[in-house]
């Protein structure tokens, strides 16, 4: 869609897409094992291969995969969206295709695939819930014996600040120093009057309710009386725009806004903060924790998803901990982890500690790698089986 919306066709134009993916195998030849499919547009590749597709001897074998990253977009479509789908009507009913009246592509996914697999563990516990399931707890419940969790990993080339050419200053866990050279450009970037001294909080996010931006908005003014510098850089929805920007205009030289995404710019932001902010309503793995974590810049997050199984809370009795974490989703549980964090930001040696620990984690793709290969074979096994 565009920043305005959906497009009205996305249902045609899915559609489309999916049947296209297998008519291009067909005209190939091309011989697959593993049909891996992400979300509701990609979702009706497991039901052409098991309704339009299932007498070609070429699909006999091939086993799909469904991964769902985020279970509150579902690509849900009035009945007559059915007819474009060359499929019988008899498969639009409650236990297969219809989801309160209506066409859900993401259920026909989870229903006819022959594998599920979500982005953490924490976030699958979740969607089996009514209360974070989005409607389709009880379906996704129903599959739990298919249904697999592997936490996404980070491309450690692409986020390492010892190469890293957006910033000024390359740095890693041997040598810390330079990172502060990160912050003083960024703070000059954004022509904002603070000292190196000063805590600066960066965020790097679509500005939604769901990232937290409701229950940040209600706390600005108090951070601001604490004397700490912010740095938000995403696009979002006008409403949040609009509110922050009169923040801004309130406290030109603590606030700074980006809202075009720019990838240069987010590096700097991530390199160049002391906390990074991540106050999710719910967040199914979240990767700007892990690029916090790899450049020294200590997260601060709401236990939800894969934020709660990476970030471990710091400690001030085991000195253990890679950032902060708070539970209970309103402004006065986010106000009270933030200046838990400032606090220990007043004593170096422990937050060096902190930096440190997340510097130590090793989130990349090698080991998420390891699991997608046991889980495709998983998912051959399975279809065998079946």
């Amino acid at each position: 869609g565009t920043g305005k919306g959906e497009y009205l066709d996305n249902d045609e134009r899915f559609i489309f897409f999916n049947r296209g993916v297998l008519e291009f195998l067909l005209k190939a030849k091309m011989q697959v094992d593993i049909i891996h499919c992400n979300n509701w547009p990609t979702a009706l590749i497991p039901v052409f291969l098991r309704t339009h597709y299932s007498k070609k001897r070429q699909f006999k074998n091939i086993a799909t995969v469904f991964t769902l990253h985020n279970v509150a977009y579902q690509g849900e479509f009035p009945p007559e969206t059915l007819a474009l789908t060359g499929l019988n009507w008899n498969y639009f009913n409650p236990k297969q295709l219809a989801f309160n009246g209506r066409f859900n592509f993401l259920k026909a996914g989870v229903i006819f695939s022959d594998v599920l697999n979500t982005v953490s563990s924490a976030y699958k516990r979740e969607i089996q819930t009514e209360k974070h399931g989005f409607g389709l707890h009880k379906i996704l419940n129903n599959r739990r014996d298919v249904f697999f969790s592997i936490r996404n990993g980070l491309d450690y080339e692409m986020w390492n600040p010892e190469t890293d050419p957006y910033i000024v200053a390359n740095y890693s866990l041997s040598d810390l120093k330079p990172k502060k050279k990160c912050k003083l450009d960024l703070i000059k970037e954004f022509g904002l009057s603070l000292s190196a001294k000063t805590p600066l909080i960066g965020m790097v996010s679509y500005m939604s309710s769901q990232k937290g931006f409701d229950i940040l908005l209600e706390i600005v003014d108090k951070l601001m009386e604490m004397d700490v510098g912010l740095v938000i850089l995403g696009k979002g929805h006008e409403e949040y725009e609009n509110k922050f920007l009169n923040m801004q205009k309130k406290y030109p030289k603590k606030i700074a806004l980006e809202f075009e995404m720019n990838p240069g710019l987010a590096h700097k932001v991530v390199a160049g903060a002391d906390i990074f902010l991540i106050p999710s309503l719910y967040e199914p793995c979240g990767l700007n924790q892990l690029c916090s974590f790899r450049y020294g810049t200590v997260p601060v997050v709401r236990a939800t998803g894969g934020l709660g199984e990476t970030v471990k809370p710091f400690s001030l009795k085991t000195l253990r901990g890679n950032g902060f974490v708070f539970k209970e989703y309103s402004p006065k549980a986010l106000l009270t982890v933030i200046k838990k964090a400032l606090s220990c930001y007043k004593k170096p040696d422990h937050w060096q500690k902190i930096m440190e620990a997340g510097l130590r984690e090793n989130f990349s793709w090698d080991t998420a790698a390891r699991k997608y290969a046991r889980l495709y074979q998983n998912a051959l096994e399975i279809k065998r089986g079946g």
